[in-house]
Formats: C-alpha cells, sequence, structure tokens
C-alpha cells in the first residue's frame, strides 16, 4: 500500500521532478517502521519515496529534522509516520 502511496504522489510530482537537482526527504517519525512483504523485511517510511527518486536517477538528502533553510531544494518530502495509539 505504502508503494501506491508513493508512487501516486511522484505521478502528481513527475514535472517538477524531472527538473529538480535537490529533493529534501523530512522522515518526521524515525522510529516508524513496517514490514513490507514484497521485500520481506522492515522498511521505514520513505523507503519507496528513495527507491523511486534513485530508479529515476535523482539525488536526494533524508533528514530527521527540517533543516531551516529550505531555499537550495527543489522538492520536498514529508513522511509523517503512521497514526499510533
Amino acid at each position: 500500500m505504502s508503494k501506491v502511496i508513493s508512487n501516486f504522489i511522484l505521478i502528481l510530482l513527475i514535472p517538477s521532478l524531472l527538473y529538480s537537482a535537490n529533493v529534501l526527504i523530512w522522515e518526521y517519525d524515525t522510529l516508524d517502521i513496517f514490514y513490507d512483504s514484497t521485500r520481506a523485511e522492515s522498511v521505514d517510511c520513505p523507503h519507496w519515496i528513495e527507491k523511486a527518486l534513485i530508479d529515476n536517477g535523482h539525488t536526494y538528502e533524508t533528514y530527521p529534522y527540517l533543516p531551516i533553510d529550505l531555499s537550495p531544494y527543489d522538492v520536498v518530502f514529508v513522511t509523517l509516520g503512521w497514526y499510533r495509539c
């Protein structure tokens, strides 16, 4: 399901990603991992976004905090994690 969501987000952003050189992924909740049955292992929230960027030849930076200055980035992805009770 997360793969479908990340692919949907990328489809919406493909026009801007084609021209972007700098992508930031803000992994807000670094403790969130989930079991991915397609990989038969646990992955973190930005895993499929990172994979899609790599597969399309883009570079990215992943941070557990939001940088104060976002001006060097053309695209910013925010992963907020999963809701936990």
